[in-house]
């Protein structure tokens, strides 16, 4: 059962700071790390580390962090035959800033603007056999559209709509989960999420645009989503967090990997939320989410 993402590699460049600079300001920080990242490649490895056979398409530069990328997927058991370096282009790097538990992130696109529609369409017989894709918004709009219309209705697609840009509802009906936080959901269906029945309301005006299992990420307070029959709401874990910048990949990469082994979208939930509780309690992206064996214990 093949999961291919189709999404963003980066290496993070990550510092600490007890509070935020103003603009202008230069302050001091601490704990500088780089960690591989990128929103397509970190929700490829919250599903490899669930346990889903992961394939990656995704493209970086031909540079020290491509090649650092490139074997740290590897590592963690992500299929890599799809991806290339590409010359004379940098890897995308994400800028990152961990204050208090919370982060503020700029970002390279660099190499990720090459996954482009006739990369995706040289892959057509392998994405219309696989058990799901997975998207995010990290490479060009053009290219998100481009898969979804390959494999709508062919094959689930998992879209997680970040970093939140407009999309047009004739792309959107017939995605299958699609999975916003409060925030990015705000976009799409004008509600300001400040209680469950605005996040219930929001679920209706998704579904009002085709989407069959909307997912509603609220942070600390839980999640919202509709199963087939009913909106349901389930209450965050109460966790001390530390970096939340892989927790939503997290979700969605264990959502994804759940549901593809056969689990119910319920029983798929639990173990995401469970998993990005988890994530949320160290620091980093990729080597933080926990696997399977880890969930089981």
């Amino acid at each position: 059962m093949k999961i291919i993402v189709i999404g963003s590699a980066n290496m993070d460049m990550v510092m600490q700071t007890d509070r935020m600079p103003s603009i202008g300001e230069t302050i001091h920080g601490g704990g500088f790390f780089l960690s591989p990242g990128g929103k397509g490649a970190n929700q490829a490895v919250a599903s490899a580390k669930m346990g889903a056979e992961t394939w990656m398409m995704a493209k970086v530069g031909d540079d020290i962090f491509g090649r650092s990328l490139l074997d740290s997927l590897s590592g963690f058991g992500v299929r890599t035959d799809y991806m290339s370096a590409e010359p004379k282009v940098t890897t995308g790097v994400a800028a990152i800033t961990v204050c208090n538990g919370d982060n503020c992130i700029i970002l390279d696109s660099g190499a990720n603007d090459r996954v482009t529609p006739d990369y995706i369409a040289g892959y057509k017989e392998e994405l219309l056999s696989a058990a799901a894709i997975m998207l995010q918004l990290e490479i060009p709009m053009e290219s998100v559209i481009a898969a979804i219309e390959l494999v709508k209705g062919k094959v689930p697609i998992f879209l997680n709509p970040a970093p939140a840009v407009p999309i047009e509802d004739a792309i959107l009906q017939g995605v299958d989960y699609f999975t916003p936080n409060e925030i990015e959901c705000r976009l799409y269906t004008g509600v300001d999420i400040q209680t469950t029945d605005d996040a219930f309301a929001a679920l209706t005006i998704l579904r009002a645009k085709g989407i069959r299992y909307p997912l509603i990420t609220l942070g600390e307070k839980g999640v919202v989503y509709y199963n087939g029959r009913d909106s349901v709401y389930k209450e965050g874990r109460k966790v001390q967090a530390v970096d939340t910048t892989a927790a939503g990949d997290t979700f969605s990469g264990a959502l994804a990997a759940m549901i593809t082994s056969g689990k119910s979208i319920d029983e798929a939930v639990d173990v995401a939320q469970l998993a990005a509780s988890i994530t949320v309690t160290r620091l980093g992206a990729q080597n933080v989410i926990p696997s399977l064996s880890e969930i089981d214990e």
